[in-house]
């Protein structure tokens, strides 16, 4: 639906991979912690010492990489393990409703 609005509107739509480690990339410096649970809300890059909220620092990460996506003019993504999407498509929600 945000494909056919943006489009409709005269804007670019771009996917960022579901696999880009947006939360857990130093947007100042690009470094990129090795693990990073879900509990921990701020953390300090180890290479700046940028303290970033883990929120912020995804939708400024994510921002960017879909700019280097556009300014590249593909999907390739450089030092990024390939990530293949599944031939059978999203999961289905196994929940019923029931109208009452």
């Amino acid at each position: 639906m945000l494909k056919y609005k943006a489009e409709e509107n005269g804007k670019t739509y771009v996917e960022v991979d579901r696999f880009f480690p947006s939360s857990k990339t130093c947007h100042v410096c690009l470094n990129q912690v090795g693990s990073l649970p879900l509990d921990i809300r701020r953390w300090t890059c180890q290479s700046c010492n940028t303290t970033h909220d883990r929120d912020i620092n995804a939708a400024i990460s994510l921002r960017d990489e879909g700019l280097r996506i556009i300014s590249c003019g593909t999907r390739d993504q450089a030092d990024r393990q390939t990530v293949r999407r599944s031939s059978r498509g999203r999961k289905k929600s196994s929940t019923t409703l029931v109208s009452g």
